[in-house]
């Protein structure tokens, strides 16, 4: 047996202009026919801010889907090839903060048995912080409150559930294995 998938046929069974739901007929790996279902987002970039004194910044951010506020890194998709310049574009309009040096320092999917969305992860040092506001956030956005962590004090909030963003927990995760193996 192959136990490789087959698509037969796909359609797009819902669209908006930030996800859209694919439902195709495939012949499974165990040669029988069934229906998959995905949802397809953009590509996204999660950012770590650190400045000089190992501290990072979070957003608090109102969420609708979970009806309540919570904390995690500036992110937001990346609508063009220049993930950089969409990454600092993020970073500003949602802290107000400007980094003068970024790495990417990783990347991943997301929940890649239903959904399509790749993450990059990137760490943005020599911080300009003079404008640190929430004031240039997209109207869609609930942001509330920038909030300054030291990395210590970050890693008790994971272990206590303070932080509940799945994408952030991971993204910091990279940040923090990369930082220890250096």
């Amino acid at each position: 047996m192959s136990r490789k998938w087959k698509k037969i046929n796909s359609r797009i069974v819902y669209s908006n202009p930030w996800i859209k739901i694919h439902e195709d007929i495939v012949i499974r790996p165990d040669g029988k026919k069934g229906i998959y279902g995905f949802l397809e987002k953009p590509l996204a970039n999660f950012i770590i801010a650190l400045d000089s004194d190992d501290c990072l910044y979070l957003i608090n951010e109102y969420r609708y889907p979970l009806q309540k506020n919570i904390l995690q890194l500036p992110a937001g998709v990346a609508d063009s090839d220049d993930i950089v310049q969409q990454a600092k574009k993020e970073l500003y309009e949602e802290t107000g903060i400007i980094a003068a040096k970024w790495e990417k320092i990783g990347g991943f999917y997301v929940a890649p048995g239903h959904e399509t969305t790749f993450v990059n992860v990137f760490l943005a040092t020599e911080l300009n912080l003079s404008g640190l506001k929430t004031d240039n956030q997209e109207s869609n956005e609930s942001i509330l409150e920038v909030i300054r962590v030291k990395l210590p004090k970050l890693k008790q909030m994971i272990i206590a559930g303070k932080i509940e963003c799945g994408i952030t927990i991971a993204a910091l995760n990279l940040f923090f294995l990369r930082s220890e193996i250096k």
